[in-house]
């Protein structure tokens, strides 16, 4: 109720400014994520192009001996040689092509130079692919906390990207003194247990790793970017479960989706590994349950929803 229409007006059009700017963020953070894949993905396409044809440096080398030990009958000019693999007992014959523009004894060099590359270049091209592959999971798992984000997580996750490296810190965040602490989602399940959700990689850790007791339940949507979530206590129904399962299908990847495969395990069997990105983590001993998220199924645990 407003006792005028200019202060309702004020009001809605100060909602309104806030909605949209929140909204520009998240497109932002969306569109500057997808291009940070679609980066990676050429990326991925050359480093495994380079590493297929780095495995064959092996050939490579069995080219330059099979060169040098026939250079005596070898011609200039030829575009290929038929020679016998010596290294093979059956001494099957072997087509190894050759560049007419070079001399016998430079294309046995040419060979070695080849395999000396790959193999060199074989270990770093397969770190350089699995940073590239690790990344792009961490960017999926971030566009999916994007559309449920509110202002401040928003905002949270503005500030792990940049942290990371990945976005310049802004002057505010740079002088901030000390940082509040997350504040995962809290929800109570239809007998009164707490479940507690994280919406964002932070949130995530910070719920895992600090908040959560080693004997708590610790849910997230298999193998499927999402919310880490959490069932406090270790006395609860399956209902409890089924709901703690579809709240970790709904803050995932897969929330419009049907049969979504939820992991469930002991807080004390998830672990962070050194090094690894915000919000990932391993974990042993899980049972998988099967939901499919709805906001009819939800509406009743989601009206219980407040801030932690």
């Amino acid at each position: 109720t407003y006792s005028s229409v200019s202060r309702c007006l004020h009001a809605y059009y100060r909602e309104k400014a806030q909605r949209d700017r929140i909204r520009q963020q998240a497109h932002d953070l969306k569109n500057w994520l997808q291009n940070e894949i679609k980066k990676n993905e050429k990326k991925i396409a050359k480093l495994t192009a380079a590493i297929q044809e780095a495995e064959q440096a092996d050939t490579y080398r069995l080219y330059g001996e099979l060169i040098t030990v026939n250079l005596h009958r070898m011609k200039p000019g030829e575009p290929v040689l038929e020679a016998e693999n010596f290294y093979e007992e059956s001494l099957p014959k072997l087509l190894i092509p050759l560049d007419p523009q070079k001399s016998p004894s430079e294309n046995a060099q040419a060979y070695f130079k080849k395999y000396n590359k790959a193999k060199n270049g074989l270990k770093m091209a397969r770190e350089q692919l699995a940073l590239a592959v690790e990344e792009n999971r961490y960017f999926e798992t971030i566009l999916a906390q994007l559309p449920l984000a509110s202002g401040p997580e928003l905002e949270e996750i503005r500030d792990e990207l940049a942290e990371q490296g990945y976005l310049r810190q802004r002057p505010s965040t740079r002088q901030r003194k000390k940082p509040e602490p997350p504040r995962p989602q809290q929800f109570r399940s239809s007998e009164g247990i707490e479940i507690l959700v994280g919406k964002n990689n932070r949130q995530n850790d910070y719920l895992t790793g600090k908040l959560a007791h080693r004997n708590d339940t610790w849910l997230h949507a298999k193998d499927i970017p999402g919310s880490h979530v959490v069932i406090r206590g270790q006395h609860f129904s399956e209902q409890t479960l089924k709901e703690a399962a579809l709240l970790a299908a709904w803050f995932s990847k897969a929330q419009h989706s049907s049969q979504v495969p939820v992991d469930y395990t002991l807080v004390r069997h998830v672990h962070k590994p050194n090094g690894a990105k915000p919000g990932f983590v391993v974990y042993e001993k899980q049972k998988t349950v099967y939901v499919t998220p709805s906001e009819d199924a939800l509406e009743p645990i989601l009206k219980t929803q407040r801030q932690g």
